[in-house]
């Protein structure tokens, strides 16, 4: 029950909101239980509790804050009026409010719900206010209906705990305290800031609006007078395709890429925007004379980044430059080991908003590092926190990562890039989460059900699904497409045999009259074994057959011979943003021709001269190291 006894006037400090508030939620104003307006003449706007998770430890009770509900489905009076900074750009009003988080004593409900009284402007007389109803009567502020609204809720202050009351107008009184506590709290100076920013209180007024910008959900403007600023992020087309028919709900992953140049390379930006993430790039030159400095400028600029995120959300941040590595580094490594000159890339995947979450670091090295680099930081005190992992790529220079670059090493930009991308998705939740482009593997397995199902014998059918391949790989969609952005071209090769293509004519000739199942109609094949990666597979595949027809990839130009032969491939599969890029196969060649009878191992070349001996001391060679389908029973059965 209420305890006896004055309340508070306010509730707070003075001085403002102190951790951990400003607590953010959000969410549709959906139906509750129907007794705000009808029994107790106080309306409310229920948002649903699962926002609650994210701040475990937020008690029940009554608190105060500030809403604003999206302009595109309710505007409210005040939304005009030039005294709300938030409001006049864009287009939403900034109130006042009062709510419970809880399950109301008084009503005995079974499930936590949030219920929001939205009061009028401060600047208008409180309809709460003692003596303000006509003989004793209370008359709440009432809204039209908003239902399904997106409403944003920064929660500034407890008030006080739920109670159980003894008389439905005991409840009633103590919500029109409540309200009266909330005004008087919001109307202190610290406080008046998130309802307008233009108050000449306002000490900190961009910090502020700020703030209030989370209710909006506005990015701070590029012409800010804020020393930090970024240009808005290259200009690509929509991700959207066909692979997004059911695209779910999820929330945005947010990727921040930052390097000392005004300008980026545009691939790399393409790239991932291609894998699903919202990018966003953020030039930092620095300029000061003191590193120290231009490195927590630098980390100032992410947490305004940071604070813009809804709870739940996560961010990234991919890094160019040597002062995302000290910042990311600072606790794990001794700074004064750091080569400057070696730095290529510094790839950080943290979770975001929740800080108890630990963070996922990749860092890339060029060149030959530190031997201090090598220490086991699997031992480190804070491995738990921060699951660094360094990579070194000792044939690169500095900038290998980058197209525009000198220095550009196209090998090790690929595995940087694998390295750097399963980081990221993993960071994002990766496998799973509903990413909104394919995974991999179901980009793969449809690949081999147009190739199982092709009759490569009636040439019409052949080409059909040819042209159905053909637009699995990347640059084969419209030249506005992101894929057609990305500076990468098809490949398919067969190894041993290099037949494969390069170009869409080569490739398409390729699928329809060359690849399997084109050849003996007895081919069989079977998967042995599948690594997936955020953007490669990797299959063992057997493929038996007998050899009646000329199999033009595996064996070119060899006529049939009747023989059984078993193989085992393993195929490379490389995608770029839900496209299919590279595919290599591989085999061993020598097995094949041994089972076709071309190449027998007792047959050792007349022009074979050894220039030195064997470790027994031998110079001639009694049989070639090849084997038959002997080495392929022994990965079947090992």
């Amino acid at each position: 029950m209420r305890p006896d006894g004055p309340r508070d006037p306010v509730a707070g400090p003075d001085s403002g909101p102190e951790p951990p508030y400003p607590v953010r939620l959000s969410g549709p104003v959906i139906k509750g239980f129907g007794r705000g307006s009808k029994e107790l003449g106080i309306p409310t706007a229920n948002i649903p509790a699962d926002g609650l998770a994210a701040y475990p430890d937020l008690q029940v009770g009554v608190y105060y804050g500030v809403v604003a509900l999206d302009p595109a489905k309710f505007q409210h009076p005040s939304s005009s009026s030039s005294s709300s900074t938030a409001g006049a750009e864009a287009g939403a009003a900034v109130l006042p409010a009062v709510l419970s988080i809880g399950y109301n004593p008084f009503y005995k409900n079974e499930t936590k719900s949030i219920e929001i009284h939205i009061m009028p402007p401060l600047s208008s007389p409180s309809p709460t206010a003692e003596g303000a109803g006509a003989a004793g009567q209370v008359k709440f502020h009432k809204l039209p209906d908003f239902y399904g609204t997106q409403l944003k809720l920064l929660i500034l202050g407890y008030i006080r705990p739920e109670y159980d009351y003894v008389s439905l107008e005991a409840l009633i009184e103590d919500i029109r305290v409540d309200c009266e506590v909330a005004r008087r709290s919001l109307q202190r100076k610290a406080y008046k800031c998130y309802l307008d920013a233009d108050e000449k209180e306002c000490s900190d007024k961009e910090k502020m609006d700020r703030l209030r910008q989370h209710l909006s959900r506005r990015r701070r403007s590029s012409n800010s007078s804020a020393p930090l600023q970024s240009p808005k992020s290259p200009n690509f087309p929509s991700t959207s395709t066909d692979w997004r028919k059911d695209e779910r709900d999820v929330p945005p992953r947010r990727l921040y890429v930052t390097s000392d140049t005004h300008e980026f390379d545009s691939t790399i930006i393409a790239r991932f925007q291609g894998e699903g993430f919202e990018v966003e790039y953020l030039p930092f030159p620095g300029g000061n004379e003191d590193d120290e400095r231009d490195r927590k400028d630098l980390e100032n600029l992410l947490h305004e980044r940071e604070d813009d995120l809804e709870p739940g959300e996560r961010y990234a941040v991919v890094g160019m430059s040597n002062l995302i590595l000290m910042s990311r580094l600072e606790r794990i490594v001794d700074k004064k080991s750091i080569s400057p000159a070696g730095l290529s890339a510094a790839r950080i995947a943290p979770p975001v908003h929740n800080s108890y979450q630990s963070s996922s670091q990749n860092i890339h090295l060029a060149g030959h590092q530190n031997p201090s680099f090598w220490d086991d930081y699997s031992a480190h005190p804070s491995k738990k926190r921060h699951r660094c992992h360094l990579f070194f790529y000792p044939e690169s220079e500095p900038g290998f990562a980058e197209h525009p670059s000198p220095t550009y090493d196209r090998l090790s930009s690929r595995l940087a890039w694998s390295r750097a991308l399963d980081c990221l998705k993993r960071g994002f939740g990766w496998p799973g989460g509903g990413w909104k482009m394919p995974d991999v593997e179901t980009i793969w397995e449809e690949y081999w059900r147009n190739l199982l199902d092709a009759d490569r014998h009636r040439q019409p059918e052949a080409e059909q699904h040819a042209a159905k391949t053909m637009k699995m790989l990347i640059g084969s969609d419209d030249p506005k497409s992101l894929d057609r952005q990305i500076d990468e071209t098809p490949l398919v090769n067969c190894v041993p045999t290099m037949v494969g293509g390069s170009d869409e004519q080569s490739i398409s000739t390729f699928y329809a009259g060359a690849f399997f199942p084109t050849g003996p109609p007895s081919q069989h094949i079977r998967l042995l074994s599948r690594t997936v990666g955020p953007d490669r597979i990797v299959d063992e595949i057997l493929l038996a057959f007998r050899h009646t027809e000329e199999i033009p990839w595996l064996l070119p130009r060899v006529p049939p011979t009747d023989r059984d032969v078993k193989v085992v491939l393993v195929m490379t599969a490389s995608f770029r943003a839900g496209k299919l890029s590279r595919q290599n196969i591989y085999w061993d060649q020598a097995s094949v021709l041994v089972q076709i009878g071309l190449l027998d191992p007792a047959l050792v070349p007349g022009g074979f001269r050894a220039t030195g001996k064997t470790r027994e001391g031998r110079q001639d060679v009694e049989i070639l190291p090849v084997v038959g389908a002997e080495g392929v029973e022994r990965i079947l059965n090992g």
